[in-house]
């Protein structure tokens, strides 16, 4: 049972990679075919579909790993109860440059829209409901615009460096970034 557990783990993480590969590469999901990705997979498309329904089941994949992800990030930011929010800005710098070739290859596709929204959204919501932070304002409203422009501003930033629209290394843009939050906070 366990060695077709591995196989089955295997076999899906070679689908996921041929995904990125391809989203890289064309750009929008809907160019994609099943035949063309089982065959970067080096499966055959049954194989393919005794794992995902469609192409789009494996995008959704991905996405729930990248936002179960930044959701144990931000459970460990929570269980801390610290205001020292360097410590919460490094481990989703470190989450990213972990995942820094997936995100190169995503960001540039159209459909990458769907993802940018989704971990803006989850961000503010999570960060507002569970973080405390003598820096924000007291006043919910307040405190929403605040985290909401925050999180909006930082995922652009590093879509733009994703996608290759900013030239620096990936350590500056993290201490950049991290001196702009010094000046405002």
């Amino acid at each position: 049972m366990k060695k077709e557990y591995r196989n089955s783990a295997r076999t899906k993480k070679m689908i996921r990679s041929a995904f990125v590969d391809l989203i890289g590469e064309k750009k929008v999901i809907a160019s994609i075919s099943v035949a063309e990705l089982a065959e970067r997979a080096d499966i055959a498309k049954s194989t393919f579909y005794n794992h995902y329904d469609d192409i789009y089941a494996v995008a959704d994949e991905i996405l729930r790993e990248l936002l179960g992800s930044l959701d144990m990030i931000i459970d460990a930011m929570d269980a801390d109860k610290t205001s020292d929010y360097h410590i919460y800005i490094k481990r989703i710098f470190n989450f990213l440059k972990e995942n820094e070739d997936l995100y190169r290859k995503v960001s540039g596709s159209p459909d990458a829209i769907y993802f940018i929204d989704r971990i803006k959204h989850i961000i503010t919501k999570r960060v507002f409901a569970n973080v405390k932070s003598p820096f924000l304002s007291k006043n919910k409203t307040e405190r929403y615009v605040q985290i909401s422009f925050l999180a909006n501003a930082c995922v652009d930033i590093m879509v733009d460096y994703f996608k290759g629209e900013i030239d620096m290394s990936f350590d500056e843009l993290e201490k950049t970034i991290m001196s702009i939050l010094d000046k405002m906070m």
